[in-house]
């Protein structure tokens, strides 16, 4: 089921205590605070992780201007959409990003990045939406309860929506096996008499 801003907002609202809402227009301060909380906090939460749901690979483009600096070759457009860099295929760190736009490399194309982005409201899971309603809960909570106890105890709540949300979140991606193993290689060398301890 999508999520819309409104809903969020009235989920958060209801963690303090308040009254659900169901429109965001000629409401009280703490509503207007809850909203501007809310398109502060969903942006940064996004860019604070590597969210496999806000992950995609797109084909970046050389464009014609030459870098300024002689010690790159290559100047490719980041998308509009563009928050954070996870990794670039072919796999290289050489490479530096400018005014979130621009991407200076000496890699000639075709050239890939997987990068973070902002999805739409709509298209955020479930497990994300609860932690970013405990998240605007948790900015707003000294302000309106004025106890530090509530604010400490939505905080801790937080964190640990937060770390459910990363766990359902890895479920996105599998493990990556071991490719070396020296402790159980040698620990089965050394039973043979491979290392002289036998």
């Amino acid at each position: 089921m999508p999520y819309t801003k409104v809903q969020i907002i009235s989920f958060a609202l209801a963690k303090l205590g308040n009254k659900p809402i169901t429109s965001l227009d000629n409401q009280s301060e703490l509503v207007s605070a809850a909203e501007q909380a809310f398109d502060f906090l969903f942006p940064l939460s996004l860019s604070e992780q590597q969210w496999r749901f806000a992950c995609k690979i797109v084909q970046v483009s050389a464009l014609v201007t030459e870098p300024v600096v002689s010690n790159w070759k290559y100047i490719y457009q980041l998308p509009s959409d563009y928050l954070k860099m996870i990794r670039q295929y072919p796999h290289n760190y050489s490479y530096e990003v400018y005014n979130l736009s621009q991407m200076y490399s000496n890699i000639a194309g075709p050239l890939y990045i997987e990068y973070m982005y902002q999805p739409t409201i709509a298209s955020l899971p479930a497990y994300f939406c609860n932690y970013l309603c405990y998240r605007i809960a948790e900015h707003l909570a000294l302000s309106n309860a004025h106890s530090v106890q509530f604010a400490q105890k939505l905080q801790g709540d937080m964190e640990i929506a937060r770390t459910q949300a990363l766990a359902a979140d890895a479920q996105n991606r599998p493990n990556t096996p071991l490719v070396s193993k020296p402790m159980i290689t040698n620990r089965a060398l050394s039973s043979y008499g491979g290392f002289g301890y036998g």
